[in-house]
């Protein structure tokens, strides 16, 4: 009997170890459905800004004279994405073959396929593939542009997840091509700061699940650091996808190099159980939908000068050598 309830005690003890701290893994972005999330976060985060606006007229930058910003799905879509050259790569006809477009593959339909030209010589070089603008982790009014719910958590991949306290692991579907350049992804955190993390080399054809571990990462709670984290005023502890990274070894030689991307997942322990809380703070003071909205409004006057500056580019190419009178 003794050695019953001892099995059973022991049993209970692993169960609430494995099921009540084990990680969780979710989608940070999925290309396969990429644009049809973004023009639903787009379309929710127009709506809540006039909101917000008819709030705090004060907080409209349109009427100081400033460029508004509404963006669409066509400032986002796949083709708009960036490559960035490293300062010794960055030529004007290495960024003119430089660029990404929208790739239908047999096995998973829509994914990010890369073109990077890199110099010609033998040397290190390396190019980012980022979004065309950061991705913004809140719409104006606090809440959070994955939560699909009051009570939802990262319910819809959108190149940020929330609640992440350690990682556990990171895994890409990647596109090689035989190739020796290698992989890696940039996160960047509710504090700014961006994280690299290696994935892997691309030489091998195909698909294949390039994956970082790491090193540190506990199972057993025994042999963690546990600290307490600042929670409210503070937003929960995100990440958002910052760029993917592709090395160039020095002793290859450069040209053209291209590569497929579809999807990015992360195992990670969740930063706060939100079930356990009894009060719901920011209902009661909306102190993040303040500062979101300040910081989100003050990233637009940059963001919306920049596309005045691109569109009136645009209109100078467009009406180049038509006669004034026309």
């Amino acid at each position: 009997m003794r050695t019953k309830i001892f099995g059973a005690a022991l049993a209970l003890v692993v169960l609430f170890s494995v099921s009540g701290y084990s990680a969780i893994d979710k989608i940070l972005i999925d290309f396969t459905e990429f644009e049809k999330n973004m023009t639903q976060v787009l379309d929710k985060d127009k709506q809540v800004h006039k909101e917000e606006i008819a709030k705090h007229p004060e907080l409209d930058f349109a009427q100081y004279g400033y460029p508004t910003v509404e963006f669409t799905i066509e400032d986002w879509k796949l083709e708009m994405w960036k490559i960035k050259l490293n300062s010794s790569a960055n030529t004007v006809k290495n960024n003119m073959d430089s660029y990404c477009q929208k790739v239908e593959s047999k096995r998973f339909g829509t994914v990010l396929g890369v073109r990077v030209h890199f110099p010609e010589w033998k040397f290190l070089s390396w190019a980012l593939v980022a979004p065309p603008y950061e991705f913004f982790a809140y719409y104006d009014n606090g809440k959070y542009v994955n939560q699909l719910t009051d009570d939802g958590e990262n319910d819809m991949p959108m190149g940020v997840l929330v609640n992440v306290g350690q990682i556990k692991y990171i895994q890409a579907w990647v596109y090689g091509l035989n190739y020796t350049h290698q992989i890696a992804l940039r996160l960047k955190d509710r504090d700014g700061n961006i994280q690299e993390y290696f994935l892997g080399h691309t030489q091998f054809d195909g698909w294949r699940q390039l994956t970082w571990v790491n090193p540190v990462y506990a199972d057993d709670i025994r042999d963690r650091i546990l600290q307490r984290i600042p929670l409210y005023p503070l937003s929960y502890p995100y990440v958002k996808f910052d760029s993917y990274v592709v090395y160039k070894p020095e002793t290859d030689n450069g040209g053209d190099f291209i590569i497929y991307f579809k999807d990015v997942k992360i195992a990670f322990d969740r930063a706060i159980v939100r079930e356990t809380l009894d009060i719901e703070d920011e209902k009661w003071w909306g102190i993040l939908a303040e500062k979101t909205l300040e910081q989100k409004l003050h990233e637009l006057k940059s963001i919306g000068e920049q596309l005045h500056l691109m569109k009136q580019e645009m209109d100078r190419m467009t009406n180049q050598g038509k006669p004034s009178g026309e």
